[in-house]
Parts: C-alpha cells; sequence; structure tokens
C-alpha cells in the first residue's frame, strides 16, 4: 500500500469516526435502557444480583470473617425463594401462609373465600336432666331423656350479625406431632397413638388426629406419673393452671374456665371462644351444642390426665350468616309436629351464636352455628334441649 492510500484510508476511518460519534444515542438513553431491562426481570434475580455484589464487596475488604459472607448468603437465598413463592413480607396484603406453631395460633389470617362449605356436625341427641342424679355424669344416658319433644321458639334474639369468620386448619401430619410433642420435652415411642405416642419427664402424650367418630379436632392427651407431681394447689383451678403451666400447654386462645363433678373425678374445664367482630366471643361447642375446650381431670386433687386441642395455625375467611328468622325456623323444623298429649313440648327461649366443627379431608373448619336452648321437666325431672343450626348463609 502506497502512502496516498494510507492517507485516503485514514481519512475514511477519521469520517467514520465522526459518522459514528453524530450518531450516538441521547444522553443517558443507555441507562434508561438498563433500568427498563431490570425492572423486567424477576424479584429473585434482582436480589440474586443485589446480594452477589454485597458479597464481593465483602469479600474485598480482609477484616470481614468468612461466617458473615456465609450470614448472606443464607438470608439472599432466603429472600429469593420468598420472592419466588409468592409470600409477602410486610403490611399491605393478606397471605395463606400458615406458621404451624405461631404465637397467635388464634388470631389467624384472613386467606380470602374459602368456597362451598361443608355442614358442620350437629347430632340429633336426646335432652338430658339439667342436674343429674346419676354419678356418671352428665354424659350419661341415664340422665338423657330419649322420648320425643315438641319444639316451640319462645325467646328472642339478643344480638345481631349478618358475617362471621369462618376458621380454617390443615390436618396436621405425624411430623408436625413430632414438633408438637418437642416443644414438651417428650420424645417418640413405639404406642397406638393415631398421629404418634411420645413420653418424657414424668409424663406420656398420645396426639391424633380429628376423630370423624367423636367429632374432634387434632388433640393431645396427657397423663403424669402421679408419683412425681407436686402438691395440689389450694383449689382445684389452681391446680389445673401448675399443671398446664408446667407443661406449656396454657391455652392461647380465650376461654372461661368452669368445673364440673364427674363421680370422684373433678374436671377442670377450659371451655374455648372464638371472637366474632361486633359480636363478642362465640363458644365452641360439640356436636351436641355443649361447650369444650382442654380439659383437665383431678383425683384425691392431683391431674389424672389433661385432653386438649392441638396447637394448629388457622386461616379465616368472612362469610355471610343466615336471620334469625330463619334460623329460628330450622330450629322448630327439627320437631316431629306430634299432637299426642304425651310429647312434651319445649320452649326453646335462648339462643346463641357458636363454633361447630366441620370435617372435610385434608382440611377441616370451625364454623358459626345457632345453639338455640330450652328446659322442661317430665316426670319430677327437669331436662335441658340443645339444638345446633348452622349460620353459614348460602
Amino acid at each position: 500500500m502506497n502512502e496516498d492510500e494510507d492517507l485516503e484510508l485514514q481519512a475514511l476511518q477519521r469520517r467514520l469516526d465522526d459518522a459514528f460519534q453524530t450518531t450516538r444515542p441521547r444522553a443517558g438513553f443507555e441507562d434508561e435502557l438498563w433500568s427498563r431491562m431490570q425492572a423486567r426481570r424477576p424479584v429473585w434475580l434482582q436480589l440474586l444480583d443485589f446480594f452477589t455484589g454485597l458479597v464481593g464487596s465483602i469479600r474485598e475488604a480482609p477484616a470481614v470473617p468468612a461466617a458473615a459472607v456465609a450470614v448472606v448468603l443464607v438470608v439472599a437465598l432466603g429472600i429469593g425463594i420468598i420472592a419466588r413463592s409468592g409470600v409477602h413480607l410486610g403490611g399491605g396484603g393478606a397471605s395463606t401462609a400458615s406458621g404451624r406453631y405461631s404465637s397467635t395460633a388464634l388470631g389467624s389470617q384472613n386467606a380470602g373465600s374459602f368456597g362451598h362449605l361443608p355442614l358442620p356436625a350437629a347430632a340429633s341427641v336426646p335432652p338430658k336432666a339439667v342436674n343429674p342424679a346419676s354419678d356418671q355424669g352428665v354424659a350419661s344416658q341415664a340422665n338423657s331423656y330419649a322420648g320425643p319433644v315438641n319444639l316451640v321458639w319462645s325467646g328472642q334474639v339478643t344480638f345481631k350479625v349478618t358475617s362471621a369468620p369462618v376458621f380454617r386448619y390443615t390436618e396436621p401430619s405425624a411430623a408436625d406431632a413430632d414438633q408438637f410433642a418437642s416443644t414438651l420435652g417428650a420424645s417418640r415411642q413405639a404406642g397406638a397413638g393415631a398421629l404418634g405416642s411420645y413420653a418424657g419427664s414424668g409424663f406420656v402424650l398420645a396426639v391424633s388426629g380429628t376423630s370423624v367418630s367423636v367429632v374432634r379436632e387434632p388433640s393431645y392427651a396427657i397423663t403424669p406419673d402421679r408419683s412425681k407431681l407436686p402438691a395440689p394447689g389450694p383449689t382445684p383451678t389452681d391446680t389445673a393452671n401448675a399443671f398446664l403451666a408446667a407443661h406449656g400447654l396454657v391455652p392461647v386462645w380465650a376461654y372461661t374456665v368452669t368445673t364440673v363433678n364427674v363421680a370422684d373425678v373433678v374436671r377442670v374445664l377450659y371451655l374455648r371462644e372464638f371472637d366474632v367482630p361486633g359480636t363478642g366471643q362465640a363458644y365452641v361447642v360439640d356436636a351436641a351444642g355443649e361447650r369444650y375446650g382442654i380439659e383437665v381431670d383431678l383425683r384425691g386433687g392431683q391431674p389424672l390426665q389433661a385432653l386438649g386441642p392441638m396447637p394448629l395455625y388457622l386461616d379465616s375467611a368472612m362469610y355471610p350468616v343466615i336471620s334469625a328468622d330463619q334460623a329460628v325456623k330450622s330450629a322448630v323444623a327439627t320437631s316431629p309436629n306430634r299432637t299426642a298429649s304425651n310429647i312434651p313440648t319445649v320452649l326453646l327461649t335462648r339462643v346463641d351464636l357458636a363454633y361447630a366443627l366441620a370435617i372435610a379431608g385434608d382440611h377441616s373448619f370451625y364454623e358459626p352455628v345457632f345453639v338455640f336452648s330450652g328446659t322442661f321437666t317430665q316426670n319430677g325431672v327437669a331436662y335441658v334441649k340443645r339444638v345446633v343450626v348452622p349460620a353459614v348463609g348460602p
């Protein structure tokens, strides 16, 4: 190549350079384009880039120990997983994620509508004696009136409710039972517990899943070695409180305490309650409409056994509730509507909003119900009749 051609090539190169310089994007365009590209990337990738740079800067600082790098990596990985799973941190939105043993196990998250709900269990049971004479206790069939009764509503609804929360729990696994038992200091043993049998220092524990036969949520039964129990308290309630506290089983939900005598056993009952916005507290009832929760049985002033619901996280969703008139019609509709003179008439004088269990496989529900009650006398014995009516509207 001669000198003239070389000069021409140099001149052409300068013109091309000038052309490229004059056709560059406007100032700031590259930064704007990069920002748009970053905005379209998944959040977890953006977080990963951030923590990658952060870890790089930590590595450049010789004074930072390797343990700090490991901690940052764990945090980055955890946040990335959360971002991909759709769980939102902080306020401003409901989440369906469940903390299995949260301290707010009964202050529940609102998970939105659960769709169509199963009917709660509401058994048709005979009226029971108000003051049972049998030493078998209030649950004995000897204290029940087995004949038919006519039902008449003669009370007034003293509360107004148009909607109420429904609570849902996920059926626990054997691993969940193991975790619960470990909080009590118990380890798994061979046994017949549906979810697990366990032994701890001075006690044995059985954990069962939801029971269809007796209509109960997942529950525990703890039996102490009575030779190792401390001296009883001044009252049965004090003794029961101390026993539950010693094993970390004091309920975290609202409750009312009462006691009943069953033969030579004093039963201390912690009757469970749910809060209904705008209405107040509503008891949890069984299929017969009777209140329940945790029970501690005492004999000779010392604990025999404690039974109660296994701590589970609850999701919640609001549902419409039927009107009082609809509830009354449903209650009296269970009457045989006979006019025979030998059939007693029960005047239903009271109605309460309560919660009953509705079992539905891997998820079950506590649903609002109306519990109607009234008393009557037959052959000199006073009986109480309860009628449970599902409260959730169609």
